[in-house]
């Protein structure tokens, strides 16, 4: 049975934090340098929450997941108060003319790929996100029914159409996309339990 112990050592715990630090790290107001001190802020966070963890009550998932949200909240609204203190400033990327080879050029022209990935927060995923997300996306799975895994399976490869003619195929019975798509929702839960499509 898990612990207060596991609500800062656990295997679930350092999967969450590192997939969170991760895709806070893709936003326009974080950089990937921030990983290191965000992950030692969620640490911290749960140290301090640990002892409100009652096993009785619900499961060390849940309770991770909710303390980690309502950090990642408060967080985010930190960072959007020290935005609007005064001290930053917006520029021009047109019209800021910077130095490059003894030229005065505008500022967009000397930003890289990876500058304006980050300002669009779309940069690319690295090997180690990918390997991180990769690991939790194994755990969700591991913890689905057969039942469930080949039904996601099915939807992956040939849509929601063809997997609800196939499961009608296999109970005898029909099957409709509603009954797909209400079974998808409640998959979509579970992943998102375990840190997948949040902030």
């Amino acid at each position: 049975m898990a612990d207060r112990h596991d609500v800062v050592s656990g295997p679930f715990t350092a999967t969450l934090i590192r997939i969170k630090a991760a895709q806070l790290c893709r936003r326009t107001d974080f950089s990937r340098s921030d990983r290191d001190d965000l992950t030692q802020g969620m640490l911290l966070y749960l140290l301090e929450k640990a002892h409100l963890f009652d096993p009785a009550r619900g499961n060390i998932e849940a309770f991770v997941t909710s303390a980690l949200d309502s950090w990642v909240a408060m967080e985010l609204r930190f960072r959007g108060r020290q935005k609007r203190r005064g001290d930053y400033e917006a520029i021009s990327l047109e019209g800021t003319l910077v130095e490059c080879d003894g030229d005065a050029v505008p500022l967009r022209s000397v930003l890289g790929q990876a500058d304006r990935q980050r300002r669009n927060q779309s940069a690319p995923v690295s090997q180690f996100d990918a390997a991180g997300v990769a690991e939790a996306v194994k755990a969700v799975m591991e913890t689905l029914t057969p039942e469930d895994r080949d039904l996601l399976r099915l939807v992956a490869e040939h849509g929601k159409s063809a997997a609800a003619r196939e499961w009608s195929r296999r109970s005898g019975g029909p099957v409709s996309r509603r009954q797909i798509q209400n079974a998808l929702e409640r998959l979509r839960a579970r992943f998102e339990a375990a840190g997948f499509g949040t902030a």
